[in-house]
């Protein structure tokens, strides 16, 4: 019992330290890339710790190859668009000029009641009041507001 303890701190204290080499971002802004090395290394780090004929470096090995890996990617995908394109796709317009682009929601697997309800979360009561909504590379959908008309500035 006491080696499954210590093999689970060991493999908390690396699996930590690779999180933060890896970055900050948070559950819900993750990359798909970043999604399937947080999935990984989680199944990579239970046989070690649980089983103890798994020799210790044997376990840290691929937990140090799937973080550099993850690094890497991350790295290339700040000096290439084109590498950033293909790994997290482009962000995809969903409702534009009062109307609902459905092939764009058919490509996202979205709603209009999705959007309607992002609408309100975002604090229009309207899609009336909305120009644009845009779902961005994190998955996440930005609104935009219409822009206010001007007032008439005649002087009057």
């Amino acid at each position: 019992m006491a080696v499954i303890v210590l093999r689970a701190f060991i493999f908390y204290i690396l699996l930590t330290l690779m999180m933060k080499l890896m970055g900050k971002r948070q559950i819900g802004e993750m990359q798909l890339s970043e999604l399937v090395t947080t999935v990984l290394l989680s199944e990579l780090a239970v046989l070690p710790i649980t089983d103890s004929d798994i020799p210790l470096l044997h376990g840290l090995l691929p937990l140090l190859m799937i973080s550099s890996i993850e690094v890497i990617v991350s790295y290339i995908c700040r000096k290439s668009e084109r590498f950033r394109v293909i790994l997290n796709g482009n962000p995809i317009t969903l409702y534009e000029n009062g109307k609902f682009i459905e092939p764009n929601l058919t490509k996202a697997r979205v709603s209009a009641d999705d959007i309607e309800a992002q609408c309100r979360i975002n604090g229009f009561a309207k899609m009336n009041e909305v120009d644009c909504v845009i779902l961005e590379r994190t998955g996440k959908m930005s609104v935009l507001p219409k822009k206010s008309q001007k007032p008439n500035q005649s002087g009057e």
